[in-house]
């Protein structure tokens, strides 16, 4: 092998392993700010379906979770708030997760 392709091989391998690296943190960041996403609509859902008196407002939040690409991990009610915490595949990366607080303003927030 000459010189030159011996480099030119070396210089694929380099991009190829900088466009892998930048491709996993993209699909990182994507999965993250899917989960805080759906961790923010499945918390409101629930704590609407709670304002109204609905009897399972988990049922609510776990619907409002997977139809935006998400997993219930946990749903906790504390009065008249709501908890959320859900997950996002983000394959070939660990699963990306979230949590989400609503409920109420108080008077503090105005």
């Amino acid at each position: 092998m000459s010189t030159g392709a011996a480099s030119t091989l070396a210089w694929t391998g380099a991009v190829t392993a900088v466009i892998a690296g930048a491709s996993l943190l993209g699909t990182g960041m994507l999965a993250q700010a899917r989960a805080a996403t759906a961790a923010d609509l499945a918390a409101l859902a629930a704590a609407d379906a709670l304002a109204v008196g609905d009897a399972s407002p988990c049922t609510v939040a776990a619907e409002a979770a997977g139809r935006n690409g998400a997993g219930l991990a946990g749903c906790d009610i504390h009065g008249q708030e709501v908890l959320v915490r859900v997950q996002v595949d983000a394959a070939p990366l660990p699963v990306a997760g979230a949590t989400a607080r609503a409920g109420p303003a108080t008077e503090e927030s105005g």
